[in-house]
């Protein structure tokens, strides 16, 4: 039935209403329409999620293992801004001296024993002056086997390694000792702290 025939099936009735009455249906499919739309987004937004859990719970899935580095024995020569990362199996076995400008770095043990070696491991060299490697070649200072650290503006800093017998060849387990020292004196890191300072 079309307004038409419905406002001549009632009678004498105002053409408002009878739109009025037409617009019913309209509101009907409206809020028909807004509850689809509705349903379809609060879908979405369900399926969003059920797949960002489900992606989360891949990516951390897999058991995340954390190393915490043991303290490393660490030596600062203050004076001269350098940290020195020993190896770990040095703890307790190493004493330093500073002789000068110099600092000794010796096996404790040796040392300390009463049989006149001095278990000398290596030791720092300070020159005055600023060098290159190669200026150290030129004026000589390559006597002994050396590791050049580095240079600020008025010093020069190497590592000297030890030629000679530094411990009793009689005693087994202080060569077996200072010759394990000996060997892990290459894993020495060299941290520059503020050396460039002066």
């Amino acid at each position: 039935m079309n307004k038409k025939q419905f406002s001549e099936h009632i009678g004498n009735i105002d053409d408002r209403l009878i739109e009025q009455a037409g617009k019913i249906q309209y509101y009907a499919q409206r809020y028909h329409k807004e509850r689809t739309r509705r349903f379809t987004v609060a879908a979405a937004v369900f399926i969003l999620m059920a797949f960002s859990f489900s992606a989360g719970a891949l990516v951390f899935a897999r058991e995340t293992v954390i190393k915490v580095p043991v303290k490393q024995e660490t030596v600062t020569l203050g004076e001269i801004g350098l940290t020195l990362v020993l190896p770990d199996t040095w703890k307790g076995k190493y004493a330093i001296e500073k002789k000068e400008n110099n600092y000794i770095f010796y096996n404790k043990k040796t040392r300390e024993s009463a049989n006149g070696y001095e278990g000398i491991l290596f030791y720092i060299v300070c020159y005055d002056g600023a060098m290159t490697p190669e200026q150290l070649i030129e004026k000589g200072y390559d006597a002994v086997p050396y590791q050049y650290l580095f240079s600020t503006s008025n010093k020069t800093y190497v590592l000297c390694n030890i030629t000679d017998v530094q411990w009793d060849p009689d005693n087994q387990e202080q060569a077996a000792l200072h010759e394990q020292m000996g060997i892990e004196i290459g894993k020495i890191k060299f941290i520059v702290d503020n050396a460039f300072t002066d």
